[in-house]
């Protein structure tokens, strides 16, 4: 029986696939779609509703490299009251987010929509790798970079973009005392 988890990090989009509502004090926004087309759309036709100015930009699921081009050409041209809206797989959005993050965004200036949630990164404290997988808290893993095991923790880590993997504590060995039994 797994146990009792009252506190978590972890927010719904990340446990179930949800879209966050638009913002409608967004002076502008931009929409990267990682392979989300419907919830993209959804979220342009609201825009649309509300004056707000804004534009999709598509993404495949996995391309870092695109991701990053659009994602500093976005940047620089950011200004106040802008918000980036992310579309598509937990893992491409966690990632996403977790670069706007370290560039500076606020968490309240970007905006998720997931649309699967099913496969989650786990980002090992001890090497830092992140590893794919569909195991969820307290279940243990093995990192793709060090192969150690890890215990999936129900803690998602904004700059990392992915939950946290911890190393198992080595079971208690008892050393004799030389006192009787």
């Amino acid at each position: 029986m797994a146990p009792v988890l009252d506190h978590t990090s972890v927010p719904e989009w990340a446990r179930t696939p949800t879209a966050q509502p638009v913002d409608p004090a967004a002076a502008s926004t931009t929409i990267l779609s990682f392979s989300a087309t419907a919830l993209a759309e959804g979220w342009s036709r609201e825009l649309s509703d509300l004056a707000i100015a804004h534009r999709i930009v598509a993404l495949r699921p996995g391309d870092r490299a695109e991701e990053q081009r659009i994602m500093t050409a976005e940047l620089q041209r950011a200004v106040v009251g802008w918000r980036l809206m992310l579309a598509g797989p937990l893992t491409d959005v966690l990632r996403t987010r977790a670069r706007a993050l370290q560039a500076g965004l606020l968490g309240a200036e970007i905006i998720v929509g997931t649309t699967e949630v099913d496969r989650v990164p786990v980002s090992c404290a001890h090497c830092a790798t992140t590893t794919l997988t569909t195991a969820r808290a307290t279940r243990l893993i093995t990192c793709a970079g060090c192969a150690e095991t890890l215990v999936v923790h129900d803690h998602l880590s904004p700059l990392r973009g992915g939950f946290l993997g911890v190393t198992r504590a080595p079971e208690p060995r008892l050393e004799p005392t030389g006192e009787p039994a």
